[in-house]
Parts: structure tokens; C-alpha cells; sequence
């Protein structure tokens, strides 16, 4: 598996460095990935060693050489094999899969979707629907969306952005449910983010998170917990779910959830639930409340440990650090490091890695001379 440094061991670049760096990095390096196919000097080398050639063809046709065919090359080589029985994060901490046998062995590819959801336009200054950006300006809500976007191409898994219809009867934090219920239609899994919540190890697949987490074929649903706090409590005690990641899974039952998730707030079935079209914390509220009680049987719905896929570092007193999945509630600034760190140390390695397999070329050992340099010595360049 991929080694990266502990965090607080990582050089930081100032903040108006790191993105050109980023970019700089990124460019470099697809540029190599692209003549180690087109360029016959480089087309024995082993930087491409264990590629299948037919992943990417040399052509004219811009479907080659757009970045979703290009980016599974930049991080192919430290994809975590799906099968592990564990994973070793960046502070040493060991996790183990609670499936083994593990139920996932291969890639799900296209049978995922990573969802973005927003009624907003988003079409201002650094915002995801403007034509033109300048990555000084990039919002922290676009560099978390496009965080997602990353970690779908990286794993071939199909990513959507909704712009979805807004409600006239409820907070607009509710349009989640019916768009993760219709996505539901087409894909096995719908994995939904909110913007400020972004993946934090972009090598390691969805499907060894689904086995570490235990999502079985009963399973519907999948949310962290909440911070353990007593306005992050339900009516009945129990720490709430966090609807700012979740992990749905297709099937009847699953929509049966959805309609009378997304039905609630009409007091139908649930005598309450309408206090919460508008009072914080809205659809989770009502979910915490009333439906992770209706639906009780085996793993139907899998309650994430909020140290792993809620919160971030800076929360580690309230024991939610987000090891896998960050969730930067009330620093969501963050998603623009984030987002740098997700392409420039991968990147940064790839091009370490091709100096050092291409050292006969790159490295001049002038080591056995010495200054100054005498008359009729001379080092080759």
C-alpha cells in the first residue's frame, strides 16, 4: 500500500504556492503517462510496467486523451487491492474488514455513483457551473465536489451533479432524498456527499470501505454518527445520523424508505415529523427520529463510526477525526487543501518514482571529481 508521511511531518507550501505546484505536478506528469505511449524511445519503459495498453490508445480521437482515461494511470499504482484484510492509515493505525471472506473482490465500477445534489446555480466567482475559474478563486464547495469527481474517475465509478427542483413546503437540505431515491433507479450503490465532506485516502476503494464497514445485501442504508452531544440527540436519547455522507443500496425495500423518508414531514405516518420541514437538523432529524427505528432488521441500516467517516482532526476531542471520510462542518475551507493534497501527493510520487527509473538519463554522478575542476577534467552532461 501507498506510505505517505504523518501529517503533522508534511512540508506546507503557503497558500498561494501550493496550487500552481499542483498544477505544475499534474501536468508534468500526464504528460509523461501520454508520451510513454506516443514516444517510441519511452514505449519499453517500465513506468507503465503492468498497464494494460489497451487503456489508453494512441489516437486523435479526444475520448484518449481526456483526463477520465488519463487519471486511473496517475493512480493506478497505489490503488489498495479491494480484497485486503487491512489497511494501515497515515498514523499507523491498523483496520481490518469485518467481512472475511470479503463480499466485494472486485471493482463495482459503473454500478456506483458518487452524488453531488445543490439547488443552487453555484455560478458565481470560483463556483462549479462557472465556464471559466482561477483555482486563487476556487470555492471550497467546488474543491469538494471536484474531490468527488477525482475519486469517481480514479476508481471508475460514475459520478452525477444533480441541479435539482427546489421545495416550496421545506428547507432545501431535503432535496437529497428524493434525488438519492431516483438515482437509486439506475445504480446498485448511490454513495451521496455533501460538498464540505470529501474522501481522504483517494487510493483506497469504495468497495474495501463497504467491506471494513459490513454493507451486506440487506443493507439499505449507511451514515456516520454524529458527534456525541446533546443537541445531536434524537427525541429518544441516541446520537444522530449524519445524512452528510451515505451509502444507499438499491433495491424495493430501500425505496419503500426513501417515499416514506421524503413523506414524513406530512405527519401521514409519523405524528411529529412535520416540525422538522424547517427546524434544524431537517432530514436527518426526521430520519434519526423515526425511520432508522422503522427499519431494524440485520444491517438495513449501518450506522458509521463517526471516527472514521465523520468529522476531521481538528474534532478529535469530540472523537471524530474522519479517518476516512472528512466532514469539515465548520471548516469548510478545508475542501481547497484537501483537494490540493489529493492530486499533489500522488502526483509528487509519480514523478519521483519516474526520476529514479530513469536515473541513466536524469543523474549526472560527478561525485568522483573534485573543484575545481583541473585542466582536461570535465563532467559530462
Amino acid at each position: 500500500m501507498i506510505q505517505f508521511p504523518p501529517s503533522e511531518r508534511r512540508r506546507r507550501l503557503p497558500t498561494n504556492c501550493r496550487w500552481p505546484l499542483s498544477i505544475a505536478l499534474v501536468a508534468i506528469t500526464l504528460i509523461v503517462i501520454f508520451f510513454a505511449y506516443h514516444n517510441p524511445s519511452l514505449s519499453d519503459s517500465n513506468i507503465l510496467s503492468g498497464y494494460s495498453l489497451e487503456e489508453i490508445k494512441p489516437s486523435s480521437d479526444s475520448r484518449y486523451s481526456d483526463l477520465s482515461r488519463l487519471i486511473p494511470q496517475l493512480y493506478k499504482p497505489f490503488l489498495h487491492p479491494i480484497d485486503a484484510e487491512t489497511f494501515i492509515g497515515e498514523n499507523e493505525v491498523e483496520y481490518k474488514i469485518a467481512q472475511n471472506p470479503p463480499r466485494f473482490t472486485k471493482s463495482l465500477g459503473k454500478k456506483v455513483l458518487l452524488l453531488d445534489v445543490d439547488t443552487r446555480a453555484l455560478n458565481g466567482e470560483g463556483g462549479m457551473m462557472n465556464d471559466h475559474i482561477s483555482y486563487h478563486d476556487l470555492s471550497p464547495h467546488t474543491a469538494g465536489m471536484l474531490s468527488h469527481y477525482l475519486y469517481a474517475m480514479i476508481h471508475g465509478y460514475e459520478y452525477k451533479f444533480i441541479q435539482a427542483p427546489s421545495y416550496t413546503d421545506r428547507h432545501q437540505t431535503w432535496v437529497k432524498v428524493p434525488m438519492i431515491r431516483e438515482a437509486l433507479k439506475t445504480y446498485d450503490y448511490v454513495v451521496f456527499m455533501d460538498a464540505d465532506a470529501v474522501f481522504h485516502y483517494h487510493h483506497l476503494p469504495l468497495e474495501w470501505l463497504f467491506n471494513h464497514w459490513n454493507i451486506t445485501s440487506d443493507t439499505m442504508l449507511a451514515m456516520a454518527l454524529d458527534p456525541d452531544a446533546d443537541f445531536n440527540k434524537d427525541e429518544r436519547g441516541n446520537v444522530n445520523l449524519n445524512t452528510g455522507f451515505i451509502i444507499a443500496q438499491a433495491s424495493e425495500r430501500t425505496t419503500e424508505m426513501f417515499n416514506i423518508w421524503e413523506d414524513c414531514v406530512t405527519d401521514n405516518k409519523y405524528a411529529n415529523c412535520s416540525k422538522w420541514r424547517y427546524e434544524w437538523s431537517h432530514e436527518q432529524a426526521a430520519f434519526s427520529n423515526y425511520l432508522r427505528y422503522e427499519y431494524t432488521g440485520p444491517n438495513e441500516v449501518i450506522s458509521l463510526p463517526c471516527a472514521e467517516a465523520n468529522g476531521y482532526p481538528k474534532k478529535a476531542d469530540l472523537g471524530c477525526t474522519g479517518e476516512f471520510v472528512r466532514h469539515y462542518w465548520l471548516d469548510k475551507g478545508a475542501t481547497v487543501g484537501a483537494l490540493q493534497d489529493a492530486v499533489t501527493q500522488y502526483a509528487a510520487l509519480r514523478l519521483h518514482d519516474q526520476f529514479h527509473r530513469h536515473m541513466k538519463s536524469t543523474l549526472v554522478n560527478a561525485t568522483g571529481t573534485t573543484l575545481p575542476l583541473k585542466e582536461g577534467e570535465g563532467v559530462v552532461v
